[in-house]
């Protein structure tokens, strides 16, 4: 049953959405979708605005705070299963990589740990700046009561590195997740609340876009955190936009592979596949928009259906699947409506793999030739990418580069040649010569160009959000 936590109580969300949850992988019924209603979202916002006032928990020092987040990250590291296996129940990831996910949230609160711990090390020997008369205090203080709204992929691992970065700057947090995901962020507060943080530090409201929405707009919120698609994040920016305070927005992008005509083509067609199948191309640095060098189209694109006639499609919970299903009925009826729509355009959908013809949400993975890069600038988020060909170095940049988005790139080639490719990419992060759902480096940002979002994300990055600047020194006498 889902539970609310406000307060340091459980009390049962009471409105009910007439939807449902569903194991992605069979169409079953989990568990009824519920939300908050608007005296529980207030019981939570004054909740968070009073132990932020108090000061027991920003008042701390930093090694103590990081102590907490370290047990923090022993009690989710003994939940990282549960979680593993309740995400991909929802979303319909494959354990392969629910379980990938899971394993962030022990690290997001140790690598947060770790940065505390490192800040006065990092500050020792720093002269303070000098004003008219002594030394000035220039600080770093925790904003405020911060709102976390995680989306239904991956939603474990986003989850705890938002609330990780947000305790460890001394915010108290609420934290709302996807509707169509809410148990494995259930389990985490669940376990968070056995570490001994104060009461009201961390809470949870489950709900749709109507809970968001509520804590966006509460001027009381110091500051928001969201993933998750566009329309959202121009929501909650909206919102934000009237009090002046900060949204730190990660939303989808339409990421471009770039095969190079010197690119190793069996190396490129496994990529292209993880790009594809990682996360059942449900996340938001997914392959979208494939560009190839003209001279390697049809080899490429003979590799990619080769595998993906070999991929093994089933239940998210099964070993034997190499892809599970997509999250829920409706966002598979958006890729087909898609699909269509690109059909009537005059793509041509390439598909290659079998499907279960049990219940479950499958689609098989879909390459789509013939259309115009104009046709194919918005994200489509799911396994499905469109093909482009190019005849130089030059124009792949351009292809590249030829939507509002600027989340993710990957390019193929020799080493050399990819890096003189990447670094004209108007992109966040571009891998070259590999596809892979995690960061380059743990300590790396994530940034987002374009419609993708703004306030890079990371460790040093999304801690450094929740907190603001204070001066204070003596002044010039007249």
């Amino acid at each position: 049953m889902l539970l609310n936590l406000i307060n340091g109580e459980h009390a049962a969300p009471r409105v009910a959405l007439d939807s449902w949850v569903c194991n992605a992988s069979t169409a079953a019924q989990l568990f009824p979708q519920l939300a908050a209603d608007a005296e529980q979202v207030e019981e939570a916002i004054v909740t968070a605005s009073a132990v932020h006032a108090g000061g027991e928990w920003s008042g701390l020092s930093n090694s103590s705070r990081a102590d907490l987040l370290d047990a923090a990250a022993d009690a989710l590291a003994e939940q990282a299963e549960r979680i593993a296996e309740a995400d991909a129940r929802c979303t319909g990831a494959i354990l392969k990589f629910t379980r990938v996910v899971a394993s962030i949230c022990p690290m997001a609160f140790r690598s947060a740990a770790n940065l505390l711990r490192g800040l006065e090390a990092e500050t020792a020997g720093h002269e303070p700046l000098q004003g008219p008369h002594g030394a000035l205090l220039n600080e770093r203080l925790a904003l405020g009561p911060a709102a976390i709204i995680a989306p239904w992929n991956a939603p474990s691992g986003i989850a705890c590195h938002k609330i990780a970065s947000a305790l460890a700057a001394g915010c108290p947090v609420i934290v709302k997740p996807s509707e169509w995901a809410p148990l494995s962020a259930q389990y985490i507060v669940e376990a968070l609340q056995e570490v001994g943080f104060p009461t009201g530090l961390i809470q949870l409201l489950h709900g749709d876009a109507k809970v968001g929405a509520a804590l966006v707009a509460d001027s009381r919120i110091a500051a928001v955190s969201f993933t998750g698609g566009l329309a959202g994040g121009r929501a909650v920016a909206t919102a934000c936009a009237q009090d002046i305070k900060p949204a730190q927005l990660e939303l989808g992008g339409n990421n471009a592979l770039v095969v190079l005509e010197d690119a190793n083509i069996e190396a490129s067609c496994d990529a292209i596949v993880q790009g594809l199948v990682t996360l059942n191309g449900q996340w938001c640095r997914a392959l979208g928009r494939l560009l190839i060098h003209e001279s390697l189209v049809s080899p490429v694109l003979k590799g990619v259906m080769a595998r993906l006639e070999k991929l093994h499609i089933g239940s998210a919970l099964s070993p034997e699947s190499d892809m599970g299903p997509l999250v829920h009925a409706a966002h598979l009826a958006h890729i087909k409506q898609t699909l269509e729509a690109y059909r009537a355009l005059g793509g041509k959908v390439m598909q290659s793999s079998s499907i279960p013809t049990t219940p479950g949400y499958y689609f098989a993975p879909a390459l789509i030739t013939g259309l115009t890069p104009e046709q194919t600038r918005n994200e489509t988020f799911g396994p499905v990418a469109t093909v482009h060909s190019f005849n130089s170095d030059d124009e792949a940049v351009a292809l590249a580069n030829g939507t509002p988005f600027g989340l993710a790139g990957y390019v193929f080639g020799e080493e050399q040649r990819c890096w003189a490719v990447a670094k004209q990419m108007r992109t966040g992060i571009v891998k070259i010569n590999a596809v892979t759902m995690m960061n380059l480096h743990p300590l790396a940002p994530r940034p987002a160009w374009g419609l993708s979002g703004q306030g890079d994300e990371g460790v040093r990055e999304s801690f450094e959000f929740f907190r603001g600047s204070r001066v204070i020194g003596v002044g010039a006498r007249p």
